[in-house]
């Protein structure tokens, strides 16, 4: 396996990863090329992304941010996705262990992400040392 940082020829790749693995529960979200798109445009605006490539196949992605605020510079990990006949073959814990590798060098104070309780991916951050925050809450409001 190979991780190296992600390019936009990449994005269709990366979207069809999200398409498939966020089709599933708990997530059920249905997402169409165009959508994908648009988010991964955005993303990497704000931010940037690492792939895990096996056999030329771009297996699974890790898409982040970095934000100065008042305690210094934070990372937020936007996404991690990783293809579903790969999980369970240390290809997430890699791509997690490169962005804290990079946290390390550029002195981060805190990583910071969101996952939905119910999902593998909560169990899957707990194990490698992420706890929810006391202070932080996601929230948010459908606008109609």
């Amino acid at each position: 396996m190979n991780i190296r940082k992600a390019t936009k020829k990449d994005f269709n790749e990366i979207g069809k990863l999200i398409k498939e693995e966020f089709i599933k529960p708990p997530y059920n979200e249905k997402w169409s090329p165009s959508a994908s798109n648009k988010t991964l445009n955005h993303y990497f605006k704000i931010g940037y992304a690492y792939v895990a490539v096996i056999d030329k196949e771009i297996v699974g992605a890790i898409i982040l941010r970095e934000e100065y605020y008042v305690g210094g510079l934070y990372v937020i990990i936007e996404e991690l996705i990783v293809s579903g006949k790969n999980q369970g073959k240390g290809i997430g814990k890699e791509l997690i262990k490169k962005v804290e590798s990079i946290a390390k060098t550029k002195k981060v104070h805190t990583i910071y992400l969101s996952a939905n309780r119910k999902s593998n991916a909560f169990k899957f951050y707990n194990k490698l040392g992420y706890k929810e925050s006391k202070q932080m809450a996601v929230m948010g409001k459908k606008i109609k």
